[in-house]
């Protein structure tokens, strides 16, 4: 069932009446990691008032309206298959957690160590909430990647003390203090995960190793393919390929990507050499066209289109050469013009 169908839950609670969301289950966790054992996630439930318990299903049905785009006389949401890059503007993307192995068993984890309250569990530790709603039958978790405001009080050296009303006076404000609501950054509902922040599911579940590994295992296809030889500089391409920025990129290239550069490499290559053999020497026209493939001028720094290798330089950038990987320098259908195709 697609986050759209009318019988969704998610679908569901956002058409409820007041008196309807009254009725739903609301379960509050504070948790904290635990890497170095193998339940992975301490956790705690937490004893809500009724007044804030209303204001929370309230707050978060507000946000999930707020995720739809209007459609006509509609509103739906927008969804796409998750990437390892940045996601788009008004998209929610959408990651089946059946298909990676590690992130199933850290979710499984997690939602385990919602049942029960850890022994181990310590609100300074908290570093993120998971809420549930639920009914009879279906259940969201909604996760913020926020933790606990220990009381300045606490700390031994704090700069600044903040003070509450009391009466006719001001006091220190020796509680710890919890945020609810905002911005809707993940929820999981059944197998799939809905993520409007990355960085929550990179930080909640260490998903940034899992693009580490995805980055590491393309370049070491990419620099093993027959392109690559004793003169391509792979060490250099390796270390500047396997900064932060552009891991993201690198861990995104399909298989299928991988396997029709290996196959086409070569004909780029004639390809790119009878652009460059066709540079008008009217100046008029020369400009115009090297406007028209402004996005294939930096590959020449790094191909050798002469003997079909990479040469790479890393006196030039190196950006362009990944997007030339990972297929992402495409022809205008309208223009005509080669542009670098952005996510």
């Amino acid at each position: 069932m697609t986050l759209n169908d009318e019988n969704n839950f998610v679908n569901k609670i956002i058409k409820m009446t007041d008196e309807k969301i009254g009725e739903l289950d609301l379960q509050v966790n504070l948790v904290s990691k635990a890497p170095t054992t193998d339940v992975l996630f301490f956790s705690k439930k937490e004893l809500l008032d009724e007044k804030l318990r209303l204001w929370l299903k309230k707050n978060i049905i507000a946000s999930l309206k707020k995720l739809q785009v209007s459609e006509g006389l509609d509103k739906k949401f927008y969804i796409s298959n998750y990437s390892h890059e940045l996601t788009k503007p008004d998209y929610i993307a959408k990651l089946e957690v059946e298909s990676d192995e590690d992130l199933k068993d850290k979710s499984n984890k997690l939602l385990t160590s919602l049942t029960h309250n850890s022994p181990d569990f310590l609100d300074k530790k908290a570093s993120f909430q998971v809420i549930k709603l639920s009914d009879d039958q279906n259940s969201l978790h909604i996760i913020y990647y926020r933790g606990v405001k220990v009381s300045s009080i606490q700390k031994k050296h704090a700069k600044k003390m903040p003070a509450v009303r009391d009466r006719d006076q001001l006091i220190i404000q020796d509680s710890d203090v919890i945020e609810f609501g905002g911005s809707i950054e993940l929820f999981l509902q059944n197998s799939s995960m809905y993520i409007l922040n990355p960085r929550t599911l990179e930080y909640t579940f260490n998903y940034d190793d899992h693009i580490k590994k995805q980055r590491d295992k393309n370049l070491q296809s990419i620099t093993h393919m027959s392109f690559f030889d004793t003169n391509s500089n792979i060490d250099e391409f390796v270390e500047i390929s396997s900064r932060y920025i552009l891991s993201r990129g690198l861990a995104s290239i399909s298989s299928e990507t991988l396997e029709a550069l290996e196959e086409s490499f070569e004909d780029r290559c004639v390809e790119l050499k009878d652009i460059k053999d066709r540079i008008p020497t009217d100046e008029d026209k020369k400009q115009e066209y090297l406007k028209k493939f402004e996005s294939l001028w930096p590959l020449y720094e790094h191909i050798d289109i002469e003997n079909k290798k990479i040469r790479f330089n890393p006196e030039y950038e190196i950006t362009p050469l990944l997007h030339f990987f990972s297929d992402k320098i495409v022809e205008s259908f309208l223009t005509k013009k080669i542009k670098t195709e952005v996510s």
